[in-house]
């Protein structure tokens, strides 16, 4: 094994993965008396980062005491984990969301996400013991990335199959660890990280040539708040709009009709300024024009988008415009000369993805903030808006990196505002 300094050493176990690390025997502080779990971390160890959780215990090689009075008090009451002295807790790491610290009670093996309060710790269980932990860790890493090799839904993407994966992965949990799945309030942290890690089962890429995600009827339903999908007949669709892969997209799939950030025109869809004719009364560029677009101060006013369609309103009473020869789509600069920055995503498909995305995390804050997730007053320190909150940059950049390229670009200005809080704030 690879050794650390003061002789301390670990090494990386072959079956358990990239980036898990475990320990050699004397490494082991004598704190941790159950032997159960020093039997794991000698044998597998723990992974280093991993199900929106960092162990920096595994990284540093050490196992040291949590610092602190009184006893641990479990799902907010003072004596539900046994009163367990401070002295017998082991810090292995921590969140990335709530600033809670993951901790080891080494005489009995259990697992907490921790909080230091004027009275004391508070604690949720995350895990019965070390191996429990390792296993729920797998499972949640292991939904978090498209099948290698034969894919079990042959292809499929969309709600019902995200249903199915985390219905699969939840039962699994349940037989790894049923102690923490047995009362009647969800286990802290899990079903959360379940639902964001397993979101990328909703599509899939687009083959090149194609749009840049396969979209299914259901999930565009998904992103409209009462499931409404409106579908354009041909004839609705301009002869500007030559890109046959979003002409498909608009007839066969469709837009909703209210996704909260983006609403659709009414109508047929028309150029930019057939539909906002007070923002183009201005002519168009004559051809050969070495500049064309460009106002009285040399910055770019997008005149070019004239010849664009008007394909829905966006978030500051923007206007989403759609090129009709390549599918990409952009914004005006109506308001400030270059702000927000032209590109908003590669095509309709990659904006559909990234609203469906914020409108899951959403929906799952808004069931917690409202209450109709249940109560979580019975978790001591962890909340499930706080998860989400940390993701959901990631998740919406993740679907078209250069919509969050520069400050200037909408999702980024949205993401930043200062007066919202953010993008689920």
């Amino acid at each position: 094994m690879t050794g650390y300094g003061g002789g301390s050493g670990q090494g990386t176990d072959a079956t358990a993965g990239a980036g898990w690390r475990r320990w050699d025997a004397a490494a082991l502080p004598p704190a941790l008396t159950h032997e159960p779990s020093r039997r794991f971390l000698v044998a597998h160890g723990l992974p280093e980062e991993a199900a929106d959780l960092q162990f920096t215990a595994a990284r540093d090689g050490q196992l040291k005491p949590l610092r602190g009075d009184g006893a641990i008090g479990e799902k907010g009451t003072a004596t539900a984990a046994g009163d367990s002295a401070p002295s017998t807790l082991l810090l292995l790491g921590d969140d990335y969301y709530c600033e809670a610290q993951l901790a080891l009670d080494g005489a009995s093996g259990r697992v907490y996400l921790l909080a230091e309060e004027h009275d004391g710790w508070r604690g949720d269980l995350l895990a019965s013991g070390v191996p429990e932990l390792a296993g729920l860790i797998r499972e949640i890493e292991a939904v978090s990335a498209p099948p290698r090799g034969s894919d079990p839904y042959g292809g499929r993407r969309g709600p019902a199959v995200i249903a199915e994966v985390r219905r699969h992965a939840e039962e699994r949990m349940r037989r790894i660890d049923p102690e923490l799945f047995a009362g009647p309030t969800p286990p802290a942290h899990w079903p959360t990280s379940l639902l964001v890690r397993t979101l990328h089962w909703g599509t899939k890429r687009g083959a090149p040539g194609e749009l840049a995600y396969v979209l299914t009827p259901e999930l565009v339903a998904q992103i409209d708040v009462d499931g409404q999908v409106r579908r354009y007949t041909p004839d609705e669709l301009p002869p500007q709009l030559t890109h046959e892969p979003t002409r498909r997209l608009l007839t066969e799939i469709g837009l909703p009709c209210d996704a909260g950030f983006f609403t659709p025109h009414d109508g047929p869809l028309r150029t930019m300024a057939e539909a906002h004719p007070d923002e183009y009364d201005a002519p168009a560029a004559e051809p050969g024009d070495d500049h064309p677009g460009t106002d009285q101060d040399d910055q770019p006013s997008r005149d070019y988008q004239r010849n664009f369609l008007a394909l829905g309103w966006w978030p500051h009473d923007l206007v989403i415009a759609l090129d009709g020869a390549t599918g990409r789509v952009e914004l005006p600069d109506w308001y400030d000369d270059g702000d927000p920055a032209a590109y908003l995503h590669r095509d309709v498909s990659a904006l559909l993805h990234a609203c469906w995305t914020y409108g899951q995390l959403r929906a799952e804050w808004e069931r917690w903030d409202l209450g109709a997730g249940g109560e979580p007053g019975e978790w001591a320190v962890f909340t499930p808006q706080s998860l989400l909150a940390n993701v959901v940059d990631d998740m919406v950049r993740d679907v078209d990196p250069e919509a969050f390229a520069t400050s200037r670009h909408s999702w980024r200005l949205l993401a930043e505002d200062d007066y919202t809080g953010g993008l689920l704030c």
